[in-house]
Protein backbone atom coordinates (compact mmCIF):
# COMPACT_ATOMS: atom_id res chain seq x y z
CA UNK A 1 0.00 0.00 0.00
CA UNK A 2 3.13 2.19 0.62
CA UNK A 3 3.10 2.52 -3.70
CA UNK A 4 0.09 3.96 -4.18
CA UNK A 5 0.37 7.39 -5.54
CA UNK A 6 4.06 7.48 -5.31
CA UNK A 7 6.40 7.35 -8.42
CA UNK A 8 8.16 3.72 -8.96
CA UNK A 9 11.51 3.17 -10.88
CA UNK A 10 11.38 0.26 -13.54
CA UNK A 11 13.80 -1.68 -12.72
CA UNK A 12 13.81 -3.37 -16.28
CA UNK A 13 15.73 -0.68 -17.75
CA UNK A 14 19.08 -1.02 -17.21
CA UNK A 15 20.12 -4.27 -19.01
CA UNK A 16 18.61 -3.15 -22.12
CA UNK A 17 20.03 0.05 -22.07
CA UNK A 18 23.65 -0.77 -20.98
CA UNK A 19 23.62 -3.74 -23.87
CA UNK A 20 23.47 -6.50 -21.31
CA UNK A 21 19.58 -8.21 -22.55
CA UNK A 22 19.43 -11.23 -22.63
CA UNK A 23 17.44 -12.84 -25.90
CA UNK A 24 16.55 -15.67 -26.87
CA UNK A 25 19.21 -15.86 -29.85
CA UNK A 26 21.78 -14.96 -26.84
CA UNK A 27 20.98 -18.15 -25.02
CA UNK A 28 24.20 -20.85 -25.59
CA UNK A 29 24.58 -23.68 -23.76
CA UNK A 30 27.15 -26.65 -24.33
CA UNK A 31 26.85 -29.24 -27.10
CA UNK A 32 24.04 -28.03 -28.49
CA UNK A 33 21.71 -29.15 -32.15
CA UNK A 34 20.71 -26.39 -34.12
CA UNK A 35 17.31 -27.20 -36.32
CA UNK A 36 16.37 -25.58 -39.12
CA UNK A 37 12.53 -26.29 -40.53
CA UNK A 38 11.89 -27.01 -44.16
CA UNK A 39 8.50 -25.50 -44.65
CA UNK A 40 5.89 -25.72 -47.34
CA UNK A 41 6.09 -23.51 -50.37
CA UNK A 42 2.47 -23.65 -51.79
CA UNK A 43 -0.79 -22.75 -50.03
CA UNK A 44 -2.48 -25.95 -50.28
CA UNK A 45 -1.35 -29.40 -51.43
CA UNK A 46 -1.00 -32.86 -50.86
CA UNK A 47 2.04 -34.86 -50.56
CA UNK A 48 2.88 -37.16 -53.32
CA UNK A 49 6.59 -37.51 -51.97
CA UNK A 50 9.48 -36.30 -49.71
CA UNK A 51 13.16 -36.88 -50.45
CA UNK A 52 15.34 -36.97 -47.44
CA UNK A 53 18.10 -39.41 -48.51
CA UNK A 54 20.56 -36.53 -49.64
CA UNK A 55 20.07 -34.68 -46.77
CA UNK A 56 20.51 -37.76 -44.48
CA UNK A 57 23.92 -38.44 -46.51
CA UNK A 58 24.90 -34.81 -45.26
CA UNK A 59 27.99 -35.36 -43.12
CA UNK A 60 26.77 -32.65 -40.73
CA UNK A 61 23.32 -34.43 -40.36
CA UNK A 62 22.57 -35.32 -37.06
CA UNK A 63 19.21 -36.05 -37.95
CA UNK A 64 15.92 -35.21 -40.24
CA UNK A 65 12.53 -35.35 -39.08
CA UNK A 66 9.37 -36.11 -40.95
CA UNK A 67 6.02 -36.55 -39.66
CA UNK A 68 5.97 -40.29 -39.00
CA UNK A 69 8.76 -39.10 -36.67
CA UNK A 70 6.47 -37.15 -34.13
CA UNK A 71 3.65 -39.03 -35.39
CA UNK A 72 3.24 -40.27 -31.25
CA UNK A 73 2.43 -36.35 -30.53
CA UNK A 74 -1.13 -35.15 -30.20
CA UNK A 75 -1.51 -32.18 -31.90
CA UNK A 76 -3.34 -30.85 -28.88
CA UNK A 77 -1.77 -27.62 -27.42
CA UNK A 78 -1.74 -25.32 -30.37
CA UNK A 79 -3.71 -22.40 -30.38
CA UNK A 80 -5.60 -22.47 -27.23
CA UNK A 81 -8.83 -23.79 -29.04
CA UNK A 82 -11.81 -24.22 -26.56
CA UNK A 83 -14.20 -24.82 -29.47
CA UNK A 84 -15.82 -28.49 -29.67
CA UNK A 85 -15.61 -30.20 -32.34
CA UNK A 86 -12.47 -29.29 -34.00
CA UNK A 87 -10.11 -31.90 -32.97
CA UNK A 88 -9.85 -32.89 -36.90
CA UNK A 89 -8.63 -29.94 -37.68
CA UNK A 90 -5.99 -28.93 -35.19
CA UNK A 91 -2.93 -28.59 -36.91
CA UNK A 92 -0.13 -31.54 -37.08
CA UNK A 93 3.41 -31.22 -35.56
CA UNK A 94 4.63 -31.74 -38.97
CA UNK A 95 2.42 -31.83 -42.34
CA UNK A 96 1.44 -34.94 -42.71
CA UNK A 97 -0.73 -35.85 -46.25
CA UNK A 98 -2.00 -32.46 -46.89
CA UNK A 99 -0.23 -28.96 -46.42
CA UNK A 100 -2.54 -26.23 -46.04
CA UNK A 101 -0.82 -22.89 -46.02
CA UNK A 102 2.71 -21.75 -47.39
CA UNK A 103 5.32 -22.09 -44.49
CA UNK A 104 3.98 -24.72 -42.72
CA UNK A 105 6.09 -27.38 -41.69
CA UNK A 106 7.15 -30.43 -42.76
CA UNK A 107 9.82 -31.57 -41.66
CA UNK A 108 13.43 -30.85 -39.43
CA UNK A 109 16.56 -31.24 -39.82
CA UNK A 110 19.34 -31.37 -36.78
CA UNK A 111 22.95 -30.23 -37.01
CA UNK A 112 25.46 -28.91 -34.80
CA UNK A 113 26.03 -26.37 -36.91
CA UNK A 114 23.18 -23.74 -37.11
CA UNK A 115 24.99 -22.46 -41.01
CA UNK A 116 24.84 -26.36 -42.41
CA UNK A 117 21.33 -26.85 -40.58
CA UNK A 118 20.59 -24.39 -43.31
CA UNK A 119 22.46 -25.90 -46.47
CA UNK A 120 20.85 -29.68 -44.92
CA UNK A 121 17.54 -28.36 -45.00
CA UNK A 122 17.48 -27.07 -48.69
CA UNK A 123 18.29 -30.54 -49.62
CA UNK A 124 14.79 -31.86 -48.68
CA UNK A 125 12.49 -32.45 -51.36
CA UNK A 126 9.21 -31.98 -50.99
CA UNK A 127 7.05 -33.64 -53.69
CA UNK A 128 3.57 -31.47 -53.60
CA UNK A 129 0.60 -31.70 -55.71
CA UNK A 130 -0.87 -28.12 -55.79
CA UNK A 131 -4.79 -28.07 -55.09
CA UNK A 132 -6.84 -25.58 -55.60
CA UNK A 133 -7.79 -23.68 -52.20
CA UNK A 134 -11.28 -21.96 -51.60
CA UNK A 135 -10.51 -18.36 -52.11
CA UNK A 136 -13.90 -16.81 -51.56
CA UNK A 137 -14.85 -16.82 -47.87
CA UNK A 138 -18.57 -16.92 -49.25
CA UNK A 139 -18.41 -19.99 -51.70
CA UNK A 140 -19.76 -23.32 -50.74
CA UNK A 141 -17.41 -25.35 -48.24
CA UNK A 142 -14.86 -27.19 -50.09
CA UNK A 143 -12.95 -30.52 -48.89
CA UNK A 144 -10.76 -30.51 -46.08
CA UNK A 145 -10.02 -33.97 -45.70
CA UNK A 146 -12.26 -37.48 -46.00
CA UNK A 147 -15.59 -36.84 -44.39
CA UNK A 148 -14.68 -33.08 -43.44
CA UNK A 149 -15.11 -29.81 -45.62
CA UNK A 150 -13.98 -26.40 -44.69
CA UNK A 151 -16.91 -25.08 -43.13
CA UNK A 152 -15.21 -26.00 -39.65
CA UNK A 153 -18.05 -24.99 -37.37
CA UNK A 154 -20.90 -22.57 -37.40
CA UNK A 155 -21.43 -20.42 -33.99
CA UNK A 156 -24.86 -18.37 -33.12
CA UNK A 157 -25.54 -15.60 -30.63
CA UNK A 158 -27.70 -13.78 -30.38
CA UNK A 159 -30.16 -11.21 -27.65
CA UNK A 160 -32.94 -9.58 -28.02
CA UNK A 161 -36.05 -9.77 -30.73
CA UNK A 162 -34.54 -8.96 -33.80
CA UNK A 163 -37.54 -9.30 -36.03
CA UNK A 164 -39.94 -5.87 -33.85
CA UNK A 165 -36.50 -4.40 -34.28
CA UNK A 166 -36.55 -3.90 -38.02
CA UNK A 167 -39.96 -3.86 -37.91
CA UNK A 168 -40.23 -0.65 -35.96
CA UNK A 169 -36.96 0.56 -38.14
CA UNK A 170 -36.86 4.40 -39.41
CA UNK A 171 -34.15 2.94 -41.91
CA UNK A 172 -32.07 -0.25 -42.31
CA UNK A 173 -28.63 -0.12 -43.74
CA UNK A 174 -26.96 -3.24 -45.42
CA UNK A 175 -23.56 -3.40 -46.04
CA UNK A 176 -21.04 -6.09 -46.78
CA UNK A 177 -17.53 -5.11 -45.50
CA UNK A 178 -14.36 -6.87 -45.79
CA UNK A 179 -11.79 -6.69 -42.19
CA UNK A 180 -8.21 -7.41 -43.65
CA UNK A 181 -5.91 -9.90 -42.58
CA UNK A 182 -2.71 -8.28 -40.37
CA UNK A 183 0.30 -9.47 -38.02
CA UNK A 184 2.74 -8.67 -35.64
CA UNK A 185 6.10 -7.90 -36.67
CA UNK A 186 8.49 -7.82 -33.53
CA UNK A 187 11.94 -6.60 -33.54
CA UNK A 188 12.75 -10.34 -32.29
CA UNK A 189 11.55 -13.14 -34.11
CA UNK A 190 10.45 -16.44 -32.94
CA UNK A 191 12.53 -18.52 -30.90
CA UNK A 192 13.30 -21.70 -28.68
CA UNK A 193 16.15 -23.70 -27.06
CA UNK A 194 14.99 -26.79 -25.26
CA UNK A 195 18.06 -27.86 -22.23
CA UNK A 196 17.45 -31.59 -21.06
CA UNK A 197 18.54 -32.29 -17.85
CA UNK A 198 19.86 -35.48 -17.59
CA UNK A 199 20.60 -35.37 -13.68
CA UNK A 200 16.98 -34.05 -12.61
CA UNK A 201 15.27 -35.13 -15.63
CA UNK A 202 13.90 -31.71 -16.31
CA UNK A 203 13.80 -29.83 -19.86
CA UNK A 204 13.89 -26.23 -20.00
CA UNK A 205 11.98 -24.64 -22.61
CA UNK A 206 14.44 -20.69 -22.82
CA UNK A 207 12.29 -18.41 -25.11
CA UNK A 208 8.88 -18.52 -23.60
CA UNK A 209 6.35 -15.64 -24.24
CA UNK A 210 3.74 -14.13 -23.00
CA UNK A 211 1.91 -17.43 -21.86
CA UNK A 212 4.06 -20.00 -20.09
CA UNK A 213 1.73 -21.48 -17.79
CA UNK A 214 -0.56 -22.72 -20.26
CA UNK A 215 2.22 -23.37 -23.00
CA UNK A 216 3.97 -25.64 -20.13
CA UNK A 217 0.78 -27.57 -20.03
CA UNK A 218 0.43 -28.18 -23.49
CA UNK A 219 3.78 -29.16 -23.80
CA UNK A 220 3.42 -31.86 -20.86
CA UNK A 221 0.29 -32.98 -21.97
CA UNK A 222 1.68 -33.38 -25.87
CA UNK A 223 5.17 -34.85 -24.57
CA UNK A 224 3.46 -37.33 -22.11
CA UNK A 225 5.89 -36.07 -18.96
CA UNK A 226 4.60 -35.08 -15.63
CA UNK A 227 4.23 -31.05 -15.67
CA UNK A 228 6.97 -30.56 -13.06
CA UNK A 229 9.29 -31.73 -15.23
CA UNK A 230 8.51 -29.31 -17.46
CA UNK A 231 10.19 -25.52 -17.15
CA UNK A 232 9.47 -22.62 -19.01
CA UNK A 233 11.79 -19.92 -19.27
CA UNK A 234 11.25 -16.08 -20.26
CA UNK A 235 14.20 -13.60 -20.85
CA UNK A 236 13.61 -9.98 -22.11
CA UNK A 237 11.50 -10.32 -25.38
CA UNK A 238 11.51 -7.70 -28.08
CA UNK A 239 8.17 -7.34 -29.09
CA UNK A 240 5.71 -9.59 -29.29
CA UNK A 241 2.06 -8.04 -30.32
CA UNK A 242 0.14 -11.56 -29.15
CA UNK A 243 1.70 -13.66 -32.08
CA UNK A 244 4.73 -14.48 -29.95
CA UNK A 245 3.38 -16.13 -26.44
CA UNK A 246 1.10 -19.29 -28.05
CA UNK A 247 2.29 -22.62 -28.67
CA UNK A 248 3.86 -23.08 -31.76
CA UNK A 249 4.95 -26.50 -33.36
CA UNK A 250 8.72 -25.58 -33.53
CA UNK A 251 8.67 -25.05 -29.50
CA UNK A 252 7.29 -28.57 -29.64
CA UNK A 253 9.65 -30.14 -32.48
CA UNK A 254 12.80 -28.50 -29.98
CA UNK A 255 12.14 -30.16 -26.95
CA UNK A 256 10.79 -33.64 -28.75
CA UNK A 257 14.59 -33.31 -30.07
CA UNK A 258 15.74 -32.68 -26.91
CA UNK A 259 14.52 -35.30 -25.11
CA UNK A 260 15.39 -37.98 -28.05
CA UNK A 261 18.48 -37.03 -29.21
CA UNK A 262 19.57 -36.46 -25.60
CA UNK A 263 21.27 -32.80 -26.40
CA UNK A 264 20.01 -29.35 -26.36
CA UNK A 265 17.82 -27.87 -29.72
CA UNK A 266 18.35 -24.45 -30.28
CA UNK A 267 15.96 -22.93 -33.27
CA UNK A 268 15.66 -19.23 -33.83
CA UNK A 269 13.29 -17.91 -36.40
CA UNK A 270 14.30 -15.91 -39.50
CA UNK A 271 12.79 -12.95 -41.08
CA UNK A 272 11.04 -14.68 -43.82
CA UNK A 273 10.14 -17.59 -42.12
CA UNK A 274 8.13 -15.08 -39.53
CA UNK A 275 6.24 -13.02 -42.54
CA UNK A 276 4.58 -17.02 -43.70
CA UNK A 277 4.79 -18.66 -40.46
CA UNK A 278 3.79 -16.58 -37.32
CA UNK A 279 0.20 -16.44 -36.62
CA UNK A 280 -1.90 -13.52 -38.56
CA UNK A 281 -5.23 -12.22 -37.27
CA UNK A 282 -8.66 -11.36 -38.81
CA UNK A 283 -9.71 -11.39 -42.27
CA UNK A 284 -13.93 -11.88 -42.61
CA UNK A 285 -16.48 -10.87 -44.31
CA UNK A 286 -19.32 -8.94 -43.10
CA UNK A 287 -23.19 -9.07 -44.49
CA UNK A 288 -24.37 -6.87 -41.73
CA UNK A 289 -27.72 -5.10 -41.71
CA UNK A 290 -28.28 -2.86 -39.11
CA UNK A 291 -31.86 -1.26 -37.97
CA UNK A 292 -31.76 2.41 -36.92
CA UNK A 293 -34.66 5.22 -35.67
CA UNK A 294 -34.80 8.76 -36.94
CA UNK A 295 -31.85 9.61 -34.77
CA UNK A 296 -29.22 7.29 -36.10
CA UNK A 297 -29.44 4.91 -33.03
CA UNK A 298 -29.09 1.54 -34.06
CA UNK A 299 -32.11 -1.04 -32.45
CA UNK A 300 -30.59 -4.04 -34.15
CA UNK A 301 -27.81 -5.37 -35.76
CA UNK A 302 -27.88 -8.68 -37.66
CA UNK A 303 -24.40 -9.86 -38.75
CA UNK A 304 -23.35 -12.78 -41.01
CA UNK A 305 -19.93 -12.61 -41.69
CA UNK A 306 -17.40 -15.89 -42.40
CA UNK A 307 -14.23 -15.95 -40.72
CA UNK A 308 -11.36 -17.65 -42.04
CA UNK A 309 -8.54 -18.69 -39.63
CA UNK A 310 -6.66 -20.89 -41.92
CA UNK A 311 -3.51 -22.89 -40.92
CA UNK A 312 -5.76 -26.27 -39.21
CA UNK A 313 -6.72 -25.01 -35.53
CA UNK A 314 -8.71 -22.38 -35.34
CA UNK A 315 -8.85 -20.33 -31.45
CA UNK A 316 -11.52 -18.67 -29.69
CA UNK A 317 -10.15 -14.86 -29.38
CA UNK A 318 -10.54 -13.71 -33.01
CA UNK A 319 -7.14 -14.65 -34.56
CA UNK A 320 -5.97 -16.67 -37.22
CA UNK A 321 -3.89 -17.89 -39.34
CA UNK A 322 -3.46 -19.23 -43.71
CA UNK A 323 -6.35 -18.27 -45.12
CA UNK A 324 -8.85 -21.77 -45.68
CA UNK A 325 -11.41 -22.38 -43.59
CA UNK A 326 -14.66 -20.93 -44.00
CA UNK A 327 -18.11 -19.81 -42.25
CA UNK A 328 -16.24 -20.39 -38.56
CA UNK A 329 -17.19 -16.98 -36.19
CA UNK A 330 -15.33 -17.74 -33.10
CA UNK A 331 -17.19 -16.64 -30.21
CA UNK A 332 -15.05 -13.83 -28.58
CA UNK A 333 -14.85 -12.39 -32.08
CA UNK A 334 -18.32 -12.92 -32.76
CA UNK A 335 -19.41 -11.35 -29.22
CA UNK A 336 -17.34 -8.34 -30.03
CA UNK A 337 -19.89 -6.90 -32.49
CA UNK A 338 -21.93 -5.18 -30.34
CA UNK A 339 -19.58 -4.41 -27.70
CA UNK A 340 -20.15 -0.22 -27.04
CA UNK A 341 -23.10 -0.41 -28.43
CA UNK A 342 -26.78 0.82 -27.34
CA UNK A 343 -27.77 -2.12 -29.77
CA UNK A 344 -31.92 -3.76 -28.07
CA UNK A 345 -31.06 -6.66 -30.49
CA UNK A 346 -28.31 -8.38 -31.82
CA UNK A 347 -27.84 -11.47 -34.03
Amino acid sequence: MSLIGRSVKRLEDRPLLTGSGRFAADVMVPDMLYMRVVRSPVAFGRFTGLRIAEALAHPGTVAVWTAQDVADIPPIGFRMTSVPGLEPYRQPVLANGHVRYVGEPIAAVFAADPYMAEDIADLVAPEIEPLAPCLDPAASPSDFAPGRNTEAAVITKAYGDLDAAFAGAHAVVALELTIGRHSGVPLETRGAIAVPEAASGILRLYGAAKVPHYNRQALAEMLGLPLDRIHLHEGHVGGGFGIRGELYPEDVLACAAALQLGRPVKWIEDRYEHLVAANQSRGSVHRVRAAVDEHGFILGLDDEFWFRPGRLSPDPWGHGHRPHLRNAAWPLHNSRLPFGRACAAYQ
